[in-house]
């Protein structure tokens, strides 16, 4: 009896209109969704709270579709290192077999030691990748058939680097001959083989030769070489008389220095050093040779043709070779605020003594 009154009274309850909403099943429907109901603020807060997982974080990089590319990649490109066998010429072929080369021929005058160096590479790349053709600097006729013989195995060279620090021996075979610099023997033969108006490929021509700094600088430079090649002036000369457009080469001097950017200027042309101090001097031609394989690469990559580029020491923050600016014209000065305040730094300290 008694549960059945207390059945009815709840019922009447739920049921009954004039008691509020929340007292109707209705009202206890929206009661109940509005307990569980989370606000955008609330969910925002858990997404905040919500943990990271843990590990190394992936950053996606932006879209480099548009980023300038490289004018010359040596990837499973052929190269010829003229004076390769050591110096120079070695830390190039071996940059250049590091990025990727299919193969390189180091042309040299020194047979045991062109063939060590090619062996050398080869056990670091592996077999076959690097090639040793003797040649005569002195004989243009030799150079040009080595080169020859480097183009009939690999079909297209891209790359020449020409070390112009090497030791020549000397020849009479061309004694009758017109007198040319080393430097532009070697430049003439390398654009046979890789100019479009020869049949060639295009790619890069590249002479490298030490340098002891700049006369007149910076407003009017003027190179001086530890050597007598005249790497600057061949390069600019042949870059004016030989376009990109017409032979897809570009002709690039590189020049390795033991001084600072802010230090490569010479007031006055240097006085012969007497033989007897010529011990305690430093040698003009660097001895660490790795800031070269930076260098050439950047130069291949950017460089625009008859551009001359100073590569610093290696104890230099610097390892990208620094431009440096000639006149275009006759009379024409170079400002020297195009350098910044490096530039600004050396003509505070020459100029107040």
């Amino acid at each position: 009896m008694l549960t059945r009154y207390l059945t009815s009274l709840v019922s009447n309850l739920l049921n009954s209109p004039s008691q509020p909403s929340f007292f109707s099943l209705r009202g206890l429907t929206k009661l109940k969704s509005c307990q569980f109901h989370a606000t955008s603020t609330m969910r925002k807060k858990k997404k905040k709270k919500k943990k990271e997982p843990e590990g190394p974080k992936i950053i996606k990089p932006y879209d480099c579709g548009d980023s300038p590319k490289p004018i010359l990649d040596p990837s499973c490109k052929v190269a010829i290192v003229i004076g390769g066998s050591d110096g120079f010429g070695f830390a190039a072929a071996d940059h250049l077999l590091c990025k990727g080369a299919r193969g390189v021929v180091i042309a040299d005058n020194d047979v045991d030691q062109g063939r060590m160096a090619a062996q050398r590479l080869c056990d670091s790349y592996g077999k076959n990748r690097v090639q040793f053709f003797e040649y005569d600097a002195n004989n243009p006729c030799q150079l040009e058939a080595t080169l020859s013989q480097a183009h009939c195995k690999y079909k297209q060279i891209h790359i020449i680097f020409n070390d112009s620090d090497k030791e020549r021996f000397p020849s009479e075979c061309n004694a009758t001959r017109k007198k040319e610099n080393y430097v532009s023997k070697a430049t003439r033969a390398g654009l046979k083989i890789l100019g479009k108006n020869h049949g060639g490929p295009g790619g890069i021509i590249v002479n490298c030769a030490s340098i002891l700094g700049f006369m007149g600088w910076p407003k009017d430079p003027f190179p001086v070489y530890c050597k007598k090649e005249p790497a600057i002036e061949v390069t600019m000369d042949f870059a004016e008389k030989f376009s990109v457009e017409e032979t897809g080469v570009r002709f690039v001097a590189l020049c390795p220095t033991n001084k600072q950017f802010c230090d490569i200027g010479l007031p006055d042309f240097p006085d012969p050093i007497p033989r007897d101090r010529l011990r305690d001097m430093p040698p003009c031609i660097p001895t660490p040779k790795g800031q070269i394989r930076s260098a050439l690469g950047h130069v291949m990559a950017w460089a625009k043709s008859g551009s001359t580029w100073v590569v610093e020491p290696a104890i230099s923050v610097h390892e990208i070779p620094r431009l440096i600016h000639f006149p275009l014209k006759e009379g024409e000065k170079i400002d020297p605020k195009i350098y910044g305040s490096q530039v600004k730094s050396f003509l505070c300290r020459y100029y107040t003594g």
